[in-house]
């Protein structure tokens, strides 16, 4: 009984924000306040750039952003404790409780330091490449089929999804910091190591077999406006989409990807 008494008081809570978030939105007056949930990598690049953008039109803006595992991510938006969230779909697609806007279709990579021992060679093969450990965070299902098929075989369950990840992070920014200081390897998309691509710092692993893509961009709840606010965030968000569409076409003819 007390457990229901609960769940119906956070129920009351969640209408009566929605209630205040509707009336905002008909006077057109912005909350001034943004919590964003996103996964490691857009929140690495894509939804701090937007941010700042946000940031330099509306100052007086407050922004929270929630860096978290992606499979985080829904329960935020369900909870109202986020507004929107910039991440993987993978378990929100065909679900009619949220709406999504694709914002990254990128392929992944396999990169690591330019002084790794793998470094500089033409085509990597699997069994060159198993002998390293992958650091990244919990894979989506499309994703850990891939790295069963590269790995030979199926990993353990464990906390990083049904292929287990040798270094688990929840940020792109820690993967990056660990790559560069011992023989482990990642895999990305292009733009979110642009960086240290350019500087010679990290560097491209090829291998034979063609790798899955990111498919990560907006969630939010289905039938729910969003506030003024969040509204100029998703402008931001589609402007810089253009923008790294742009420049992941230009690293790839760089690298010879294209």
């Amino acid at each position: 009984m007390g457990e229901l008494f609960i769940q119906g008081g956070h129920r009351v809570l969640r209408e009566a924000r929605d209630l205040q978030q509707a009336v905002a939105d008909m006077l057109g007056l912005a909350r001034g306040s943004l919590v964003i949930s996103t996964g490691p990598y857009p929140g690495h690049a894509l939804v701090p750039d937007a941010v700042a953008a946000l940031s330099r039109s509306a100052p007086d803006v407050y922004c929270r952003i929630r860096e978290a595992d992606w499979t985080e991510v829904p329960a935020h938006l369900l909870e109202r404790s986020s507004e929107v969230a910039v991440a993987d779909f993978s378990l929100v697609a065909g679900d009619e409780r949220f709406a999504t806007e694709l914002l990254i279709d990128d392929p992944f990579h396999f990169v690591c330091r330019s002084g790794h021992p793998l470094a500089g060679r033409g085509h990597v093969t699997l069994e060159e490449f198993n002998r390293y450990p992958l650091v990244g965070n919990r894979v989506p299902e499309r994703v850990g089929r891939f790295l069963e098929l590269a790995a030979g075989e199926a990993g353990g369950p464990g906390p990083a999804g049904p292929f287990r990840v040798k270094i688990d992070v929840v940020t792109f920014a820690a993967a990056k910091r660990i790559m560069l200081g011992s023989d482990s390897i990642s895999m990305t998309p292009l733009p979110q190591v642009a960086d240290e691509l350019l500087a010679g710092s990290l560097t491209l692993l090829r291998v034979d077999i063609p790798t899955p893509r990111m498919q990560s961009g907006l969630i939010h709840l289905a039938g729910r406006s969003l506030s003024p606010t969040a509204c100029r965030f998703v402008a931001e968000l589609r402007r810089i989409k253009v923008e790294m569409e742009r420049r992941a076409a230009g690293l790839a003819a760089r690298f010879g990807l294209a």
